[in-house]
């Protein structure tokens, strides 16, 4: 198959998995349920090559504020060096969903056509190499889905995993700056639950949702926006693998993971193509 390489940017720090679970013991009840079926379609991404790796059907659910108290405040940022990332450039997308094409040109299954570098067409190993972390190993899910990573104890985590990415050539450093205002709230009624909601004008354009007591994994929805230096526009999908948690291996608190070291992601640039960054957060009371 062939693989086109991208140009430019952004560094790494993600784990992930998958199952389907229901969020909406954790937010208002009145929202539908949050789960993240593997081998859904992302419903939080955009499409022309910006969005960052969506693979769910999960969306951001209202927090109940008589369960959910506000208790951090401030802001995303990337940290280190990004590695740009390879496309397929033929057969199928991303969990079945439509195809790729030249330059990683992603065709949805209704027929809409994106532009190049879509984040569904991002290339992954599966031929049994070790795992960009130098541990594990890169296959073939049983579904037939390429980047399933198994860990060093041979346990499978999820298809679309980050250690099993096609990496390009071009590392380099790239600042970026996302607007949006980051809000962390604590359940107070002893579940260990939390929410973290990105604020964009008054609208929640991306959350995290960590499970606590019910289970030790943390889904994501939506999108998260930044500009680079000469003002382009880059995006996280919330509901790619490495932020979401849909099969396998539970991906932990990613809220306290990210306040902390910082989570692996992908960051798409429509024009440029899609990166493996560093995503932090940088919080206070």
């Amino acid at each position: 198959m062939q693989h086109l390489p991208l140009a430019a940017v952004l560094a790494a720090a993600l784990v992930v998995s998958a199952c389907t679970k229901d969020t909406s013991s954790l937010l208002d009840p009145s929202a539908p349920a949050g789960g993240t079926p593997a081998g859904g379609t992302s419903t939080g991404g955009s499409s022309g090559g910006t969005s960052g790796g969506g693979s769910s059907t999960s969306t951001i659910q209202p927090v109940d504020t008589t369960v959910f108290t506000p208790s951090d405040t401030g802001s995303a940022a990337n940290a280190g060096s990004s590695t740009s990332l390879l496309f397929f450039t033929s057969g199928v997308a991303q969990y079945g969903n439509g195809t790729c094409g030249a330059n990683g040109t992603w065709t949805d299954s209704l027929g809409h056509v994106s532009s190049a570098h879509d984040s569904h067409c991002v290339a992954y190993w599966s031929d049994n190499r070790v795992g960009n972390n130098g541990k594990g190993q890169c296959v073939v899910s049983s579904k037939g889905y390429p980047g399933l990573w198994l860990n060093p104890q041979a346990h499978p985590t999820s298809a679309y995993h980050t250690n099993c990415l096609e990496l390009g050539t071009t590392t380099s450093t790239l600042t970026l700056t996302f607007a949006a205002q980051a809000t962390v709230y604590t359940a107070n009624d002893g579940s260990w639950q939390k929410v973290l909601d990105f604020d964009a004008g008054g609208t929640r354009v991306a959350q995290l949702v960590y499970h606590g007591v019910a289970g030790d994994y943390t889904t994501g929805a939506g999108v998260l926006t930044g500009t680079d230096g000469s003002a382009a526009t880059w995006t996280i999908d919330f509901s790619q693998t490495a932020l979401n948690y849909t099969t396998g291996l539970t991906n932990g608190d990613l809220i306290d993971v990210l306040t902390s070291s910082g989570t692996q992601a992908i960051a798409c640039q429509a024009a440029v193509g899609c990166s493996l960054i560093t995503l932090k957060l940088s919080v206070a009371p």
